[in-house]
């Protein structure tokens, strides 16, 4: 995939690492070239600059890893600030702009890398199918996470889950997850748990933890009503504008107090 034999892809899973590394001449394994860059550009990523991106953002014994993935790319990546609407994205280049990956810089360690990940599999997609020139045509172009996302971010992630990054109960999650991984983490409620369980301490709640008809804020500053459960999700309205929202369960947002709900109300 990604300008290289899809076929050839399948052999990384069965690659064993080793479970500590110091640097990434030593992560000179066979599968090192599927995430070279096909040429070396002035603007293409640097060891030096994929630390200093995302190393205070990732787990200890990460980097070297995703130095082998996206060292030689010519990619922009940015840590942001939080947004409701998404953790991360990536974005195909447009005119002049080369493409992109941003991810949130207030999610934690193990949710912030495993964000990444699932950007930079779009990344590779993209790659692939920009060489096969299906990116051009609309109708050809794979599913944002169909079955070339899927393989592209579970072989990028085996060897993060092999090299014992992550906490055991979230490593188990995360095989259990990728068995079929889904457009975003949320969707597997007892990862996003677990994840959520390495947040930092605060005032933040989870959707489920608001009492019916409880008003919550999200960091955009716009204030919701709780009301009824739909199957896996609550229906919410936005005060402001009225329109409803289906909110997942595991959502961390601030509860509103009650002597500005009754302003509110």
């Amino acid at each position: 995939m990604y300008g290289y034999d899809c076929a050839v892809l399948l052999f990384i899973t069965t690659i064993p690492l080793p479970f500590q590394t110091k640097t990434s001449k030593e992560l000179q394994l066979p599968f090192i070239q599927l995430f070279s860059g096909s040429s070396v550009h002035r603007q293409s990523l640097s060891a030096e600059r994929i630390e200093q991106i995302f190393g205070p953002y990732i787990p200890a014994g990460s980097l070297d890893m995703l130095i082998v993935c996206l060292q030689g790319h010519t990619l922009e990546c940015a840590v942001t600030r939080n947004r409701t609407t998404k953790c991360g994205d990536f974005r195909p280049p447009r005119k002049n702009r080369l493409p992109g990956i941003t991810v949130n810089r207030d999610l934690n360690q193990y949710a912030f890398l495993l964000t990444l990940i699932h950007e930079v599999a779009h990344f590779f997609v993209y790659l692939e199918t920009e060489k096969s020139n299906l990116f051009l045509i609309r109708k050809h172009r794979p599913r944002p996470h169909g079955k070339e996302w899927k393989k592209r971010f579970t072989g990028l992630m085996q060897p993060f889950i092999s090299l014992n990054i992550f906490p055991p109960e979230i490593e188990k999650a995360l095989v259990s997850y990728f068995e079929n991984p889904k457009a975003s983490a949320s969707s597997d409620a007892r990862l996003q748990r677990l994840l959520q369980g390495f947040d930092p301490p605060g005032q933040h709640l989870r959707v489920s933890e608001i009492p019916d008809q409880g008003l919550f804020v999200l960091s955009s500053g716009r204030v919701f009503l709780k009301m009824e459960k739909l199957r896996k999700r609550y229906r919410c309205m936005c005060m402001k504008t009225k329109r409803m929202y289906l909110v997942n369960p595991d959502a961390m947002v601030l509860p509103v107090k009650e002597t500005i709900k009754e302003k509110l109300l």
